[in-house]
């Protein structure tokens, strides 16, 4: 076949090659005033050519290195990062490049598109080199013409040679071989590593010598099942007549006791099942076999009546019966496990032996308890050993075993120490495993103040801390002496010394007069006497007799100039931090930052993000509410900033579907409006509908064209039964006979396409029917429409019309008719069906003749008319029809009658009754095909 490509003219949008320079690419107007003084250069008529007189300015910028606009700069404005014709600098035009367009990127001249029909593959060659116009449109290569269909520079690239059997193999050059076809006598071919091989088998033929050559030799109809059986025929097909000895091994002879179990055994002879070898009876034995085969097993208790068992302890003895086939000690009391009971229960003489029950810790083992161990003791099992709870105490011990060490303040509570003097009593509470006083106030020495630090009822007793000398005696000081007196010391008869005052006295008894009073620097007599500098949170100074603040203390600005002292408490860290404190002390804080970049989480719903700072959080990033430390939610978002979205969620844009066959929707996994699951959203499953033949599951079930009996309780048709088939009812010879409207067909076939599926037959309208098929293809096709998709009786259900069903069919009601003809159906109409006559395609010379659909409008009163009953359609021409009909043998081959004619025969040869043509059985041609009839 030859494909034909017609390359009609077409208008494509122009491409400015050769465009005229006129300012370097930029626009013709917009430009700047050179000032009043100015000239603007005039154009001349053909608006190519820019006359610029000698020292005049025009209003925009020529690539000249010249200052064209008299605007102070030279070239500016010029294009030279992506204008082709000043390329990286003025007057550099880019290359023309052989069949592609050039493009200045970044000042750099390359490549843009390439000219219709031409690709750029090779990088090495300048432009577009390769010449290709595509004929596909996905990108594959996928037809063997050795072309490059989808221009990628190599051809047939997608055939795969090694395997195609429709292409198969490889030239000595390492070609491809296309149009190569793998095909086998009597087989399908396939290909292997680029070798022709043998396929599947056509039906009733096997490869059984292993050669290719001949393909599959072997005609052979297998058994149902394909088992092989004694019977001088090859049931399994396999080449070997009553291979594997079928039948023999069995047992035979007697079917009594062992007599029969073990008499003969069968073997395969000449096709018959011989039985060999016979055991006489034997004594009866308890093994639930007929030993002396007299129709009973195990008869009269035979190894039986012997005591059995032991009589110590909590066991009794019993006596031997023969049950099942073996002997048991029936009646007896067996030996169990010994538990704590005073029983001697495993009958070993000896009563609880063994601790039974016992040896397990027990009892709490919690703090200072100590586990025990069960122990059994007169038949009861008792926790012996081990170290109990007890009332809590204060010693840093679990005493009561509850996990808790002095728990609830044990011993604790009580008043201790003394009340008094200054003493207190206190409460004693249990810390550490010891009893501790607290609270408690405890006695001191005494000193002088009023109070009885020793605790003894006596206030300041014995004059503490006095009876020395004490103050001065220079200047206006005298000695005096040193007593504790209302709980204070103080010196008693003695003048001392005061501070020096500016009054002239030695105040401060140092020999001196007003000494250390300087008025200018002093703080205390800061220009004058008894003038004191003092300023809240500030220490003071005194310069030239007026008091000034000479720093504040530490932990303290001074920010307003109004206000004494320092009265802002600050302690001066640095710059200021996001710290929610004021670090540089100017009374503001965390102000003037600047937030840091890529501090918080680009990804998913975290993305736009700025930090912010929070104070004494520091920086910190406040992120949306759809916002998750893991992600949790199905909402098509990255809720945890990750970087993947819903992954929690895996199935979140696989596919998912609803019902199956023709009902099927198909959807995708999406997040359910909870958030916290998906769904499917594919349309709910479609209605069933009737099952028809057609290659698709209708009431979708899960079965494709299924037989059988229609289910009323459906309201759909649920498998094909006769009303799923179009057929003609009519009675002939007693019995009634349904025969297909229109030439069978497969189920996938189209009015383009014949299909693929040969699984059962179908009768459609305006499809290619089913041709190149043989006698048992067509049979069996017909057979499978049964219930049991098989035929199981010669007389009745579906097969293939018999040849005087099908004259019946074709001759009408009243059996007259000599072709299918709508009218006049016994005078000649050559092109009223489709036969030689018919030219199909008057476009070429000569007379065209080809297959049509089933029941054709082209061929409209091509049909015998049945009336009420239907029509008939295609019963003369179109295609030969295989009929049930043997029609002797040729050479020990059986023949069966082919009737109808075809597109290649003439009218005579077309008519209901033309019987010349018969076939053998695995005869198969394009021109031959079949219609099935119920009885």
């Amino acid at each position: 076949m030859a494909l034909l490509v017609v390359l009609s003219s077409c208008t494509v949008e122009p491409y400015c090659l050769v465009c005229p320079d006129v300012d370097g690419g930029e626009p013709l107007d917009g430009g700047t005033d050179a000032g009043s003084d100015a000239r603007v250069a005039p154009r001349d008529a053909s608006a190519d050519v820019i006359v610029v007189p000698d020292g005049a300015c025009i209003d925009f910028e020529l690539c000249n290195e010249r200052d064209d606009d008299c605007d102070g700069h030279t070239d500016e404005g010029i294009d030279t990062e992506s204008n082709p014709d000043h390329c990286g600098g003025c007057d550099m035009p880019c290359p023309v490049y052989p069949h592609a367009f050039a493009v200045c990127e970044a000042g750099e001249c390359s490549i843009g598109a390439c000219d219709v029909g031409y690709l750029d593959l090779d990088p090495a060659q300048p432009g577009c080199e390769y010449y290709c116009i595509p004929t596909v449109t996905d990108g594959t290569d996928e037809i063997c013409d050795f072309n490059d269909d989808d221009c990628d520079g190599a051809i047939d690239e997608d055939i795969d040679f090694a395997n195609d059997p429709e292409n198969c193999g490889f030239t000595s050059s390492g070609a491809g071989r296309c149009g190569n076809h793998c095909r086998g006598s009597r087989a399908a071919g396939s290909c292997s590593a680029g070798v022709c091989t043998l396929g599947a088998c056509d039906p009733g033929y096997y490869d059984i010598d292993g050669s290719a050559t001949n393909g599959c030799e072997y005609q052979c109809t297998p058994a149902d099942p394909p088992v092989e059986v004694c019977n001088l025929l090859d049931d399994d097909c396999d080449g070997t007549v009553d291979d594997g000895e079928p039948g023999a091994g069995v047992a035979c002879g007697s079917d009594v006791g062992a007599c029969g179990a073990a008499a003969g055994v069968t073997i395969c002879r000449a096709g018959e099942i011989v039985c060999t070898g016979e055991p006489a009876p034997a004594a009866e034995t308890c093994n639930t076999v007929d030993d002396d085969c007299d129709g009973r097993v195990d008869e009269n208790n035979p190894e039986g009546g012997r005591v059995c068992g032991i009589s110590t302890g909590a066991c009794e003895v019993g006596t031997q019966q023969c049950v099942g086939g073996a002997l048991v000690c029936m009646g007896q009391v067996e030996a169990t496990a010994e538990i704590c009971n005073t029983i001697d229960d495993d009958c070993d003489g000896a009563v609880d032996d063994g601790n039974p029950g016992g040896g397990a810790a027990c009892g709490p083992t919690a703090g200072a308890c100590e586990a025990g161990v069960v122990t059994c003791t007169r038949g009861a099992l008792v926790c012996t050993g081990g170290v109990g709870p007890s009332p809590e105490l204060c010693n840093n011990v679990d005493d009561d075993c509850d996990g808790n060490v002095d728990e609830g303040d044990p011993e604790g509570g009580q008043l201790c120490g003394s009340d008094v003097g200054r003493c207190a009593p206190g409460v004693q509470h249990c810390r550490s495993g010891s009893l501790v006083c607290e609270g408690a106030i405890t006695a001191t020495t005494e000193t002088c103040d009023g109070v009885d630090q020793d605790c003894d009822s006596n206030v300041d007793e014995g004059n503490p801390g006095g009876g020395a000398a004490c103050g001065e005696t220079a200047g206006a000081c005298e000695a005096g002496t040193v007593q504790c007196r209302g709980g204070t010391l103080t010196c008693e008869g003695a003048i001392g010394p005061t501070v020096e005052l500016c009054n002239g006295t030695n105040d401060d008894c140092d020999a001196m007069t007003d000494e250390g009073f300087a008025l200018m620097t002093d703080i205390n007599n800061c220009g004058a006497c008894g003038r004191v500098c003092s300023f809240p949170n500030a220490t003071p100074r005194c310069n030239a007799g007026t008091c000034a603040i000479a720093a504040c203390r530490p932990g303290f600005v001074d920010l307003d100039p109004t206000r004494p002292g320092c009265e802002y408490a600050c302690s001066f860290a640095g710059n200021e931090a996001c710290n929610g404190r004021d670090d540089d002390c100017d009374g503001r804080t965390d102000e003037g930052l600047t937030a840091p970049s890529a501090f918080c989480n680009p990804n998913g719903v975290c993305n736009g993000t700025a930090a912010t700072c929070g104070g004494a959080r520091g920086w910190e990033c406040v992120y949306p509410a759809t916002y998750q430390q893991t992600e949790q939610r199905c909402d098509s978002l990255d809720n945890d900033c990750d970087g993947s979205i819903d992954e929690a969620f895996p199935l979140v844009g696989d596919q998912c579907s609803n019902g199956s066959g023709t009902c099927r929707r198909v959807g995708t996994y999406v997040c359910a409006a909870s958030g916290t699951a998906v769904q499917c959203n594919a349309a709910a499953a479609g209605t069933p509908g009737d099952e028809s033949c057609n290659g698709a599951d209708d009431d979708c079930d899960g079965e494709v064209d299924e037989t059988g009996v229609n289910d009323p309780g459906t309201p759909w048709r649920d498998a094909i039964d006769a009303s799923a088939i179009p057929t003609v009812t009519y009675t002939s010879g007693g019995r009634t006979i349904r025969v297909m409207r229109y030439e069978a067909s497969r189920p996938d076939a189209t009015s383009t396409s014949a299909g693929s599926l040969s699984t059962l037959a179908c009768s459609a309208p305006n499809v290619r029917p089913w041709t190149s098929v043989t006698w048992a293809e067509a049979e069996a096709a017909c057979c499978a429409l049964n219930a049991s998709g098989t035929c199981t009786s010669p007389t009745s259900g579906w097969h293939l019309c018999g040849a005087e069903d099908w004259e019946t069919a074709c001759e009408g009601p009243a059996g007259s008719c000599d072709w299918s003809y709508a009218a006049t159906c016994s005078a000649t109409q050559p092109v009223a069906c489709n036969g030689m006559e018919y030219d199909s395609n008057t476009s070429l010379a000569g007379d065209q003749d080809a297959l049509a659909t089933t029941g054709s409008p082209t061929f409209s009163s091509c049909y015998t008319d049945w009336a009420a009953a239907g029509r008939v359609y295609d019963m003369s021409g179109n295609v030969r029809e295989w009929t049930s009909t043997s029609a002797g043998t040729s050479g020990g081959v059986p023949l069966y009658q082919v009737r109808g004619g075809s597109y290649q025969s003439i009218e005579e040869g077309r008519t209901c009754d033309f019987d010349f043509t018969v076939a053998q059985r695995t005869f198969r041609a394009p021109t031959t095909g079949f219609r099935c009839c119920m009885y």
